[in-house]
């Protein structure tokens, strides 16, 4: 046999195992590479206004080609680990079906994002910035209950008018003390005389 052709058939070996490796890959392959996945920020866009101190971030982290043509068999490519920075400081990793990645205790100004794709071999595959401002939440309205004004105090009732005093009548005559019968006049000066007379004696 000559060199040659063993050459050939030591490559054609090769490359039927690695074949045959990348038939049966599981999920701890390599993939998916940059050619395979790019990152896509669903939430928060760029410059987006935050209001309060928490953020749910989202990112869409399926495989164009699985999600055209899904494929759940041992070939199917697994989906990225996608990591998420706030300022420099790792906030969370997402991964399979988890997308979502909720940030608390953001304080108000400027700050940035960070998401980081990487393979299951730990390969960065894609990167990206978002720059967000965070704004305090308005606080609540606090409506005062105004107390109902006191009710009005009863009316005073005026005194009832006293009667008056009647007038007192002028007398313009004098009463008249004397009789007319003539026997009551003697009988007066009857009397009158004999008092005298005992007066006189006595």
């Amino acid at each position: 046999m000559s060199r040659f052709r063993v050459m050939g058939i030591v490559i054609f070996a090769g490359a039927a195992a690695a074949f045959v490796a990348a038939q049966n890959a599981g999920d701890k392959t390599s993939g998916p590479t940059r050619n395979d996945y790019r990152l896509k920020i669903v939430q928060p866009t760029e410059a987006a206004r935050v209001v309060g101190s928490t953020l749910e971030v989202i990112v869409d982290t399926e495989i164009p080609a699985e999600r055209d043509e899904p494929r759940r068999d041992v070939n199917s490519m697994p989906r990225p680990d996608v990591l998420v920075f706030l300022d420099d400081s790792r906030q969370g990793r997402m991964r399979d079906e988890n997308n979502i990645v909720t940030l608390q205790g953001l304080t108000p100004g400027p700050h940035t994002l960070v998401f980081m794709a990487t393979n299951r071999s730990g390969e960065v595959i894609d990167r990206k910035e978002v720059h967000i401002i965070a704004v305090e939440a308005p606080k609540p309205i606090v409506h005062r209950r105004v107390p109902p004004p006191a009710p009005a105090p009863p009316p005073v009732e005026a005194p009832a008018p006293q009667a008056e005093a009647p007038a007192p009548v002028a007398v313009t005559e004098m009463p008249k003390t004397g009789t007319s019968n003539g026997v009551f006049a003697l009988a007066g000066l009857a009397l009158l005389g004999a008092g005298l007379a005992i007066r006189r004696f006595a």
